[in-house]
């Protein structure tokens, strides 16, 4: 499953880039917890999907910080109320 390329509803051209970014990291993410679940793997192999593993993970850690949490809770409050959208 791949994140399409288009532009993402939010206001903050930061906040979209990182949003990308994020999705971009878990695709990879994904991509090597499969290929871990293969059967015929090397010691080796093994190794090598583990280490990418580790540095997509510290990736993920170091972009989901606050910086990414603080953006994400601004956009949230420039959302409309969905109560005070049925009153309208």
């Amino acid at each position: 499953m791949q994140i399409r390329h288009r532009s993402l509803p939010v206001g903050s051209s930061t906040l979209s880039t990182l949003i990308t970014e994020l999705g971009a990291e878990c695709e990879n993410v994904t991509a090597l917890i499969y290929q871990l679940q293969s059967p015929h793997l090397s010691a080796r192999q093994q190794a090598e999907i583990l280490a990418d593993l580790l540095a997509a993970t510290i990736h993920l850690n170091v972009h989901c910080g606050e910086e990414l949490q603080t953006l994400i809770a601004q956009e949230m409050e420039t959302l409309p109320d969905d109560d005070e959208q049925e009153l309208d």
